[in-house]
């Protein structure tokens, strides 16, 4: 059986770390589109959405906390999207979402919900607000 070579010593008198400081931030959003947008581009934009608010929040490419994104075209199509490291981003998408891959769209609803640590909601506010504006910009496509 091995030793320990080196004891720890465990100071009584420090405060344990908790994450007890979140910033909240929750807020739907329904985006227009100047011409209509297929599911595919739908996804694409959704996934760049999430990847613009993670990258700004994020520590060594970890988010502490999580961005959620539910985008949603109709009641029964929707994308849930997760990120909480950059490298790994979650997709789950609805039975819905796969039938019709070619249908166009005139608009998509998302529901933003964001929390972190270490950043003010005025902060994540403002990503917010300039990564809505970049997807706005990028779905104009030849505007």
């Amino acid at each position: 059986m091995n030793k320990l070579k080196h004891k720890f010593k465990i100071n009584s008198k420090q405060t344990p770390t908790t994450l007890t400081d979140a910033t909240v931030f929750s807020k739907t959003h329904t985006i227009s589109f100047d011409k209509p947008v297929t599911k595919l581009n739908v996804e694409k934009l959704v996934k760049q959405l999430i990847q613009d608010l993670g990258r700004p929040l994020a520590h060594n490419g970890i988010i502490v906390g999580h961005i959620k994104v539910l985008a949603k075209v109709t009641n029964e199509e929707f994308l849930f999207l997760s990120l909480t490291r950059l490298d790994h981003l979650d997709v789950k998408s609805s039975a819905e979402w796969q039938t019709g891959l070619s249908s166009e769209f005139n608009s998509v609803s998302l529901d933003i919900n964001v929390l972190v640590f270490g950043h003010s909601k005025k902060t994540v506010e403002e990503i917010v607000n300039d990564s809505l504006a970049i997807l706005r910009r990028d779905s104009c496509g030849n505007c």
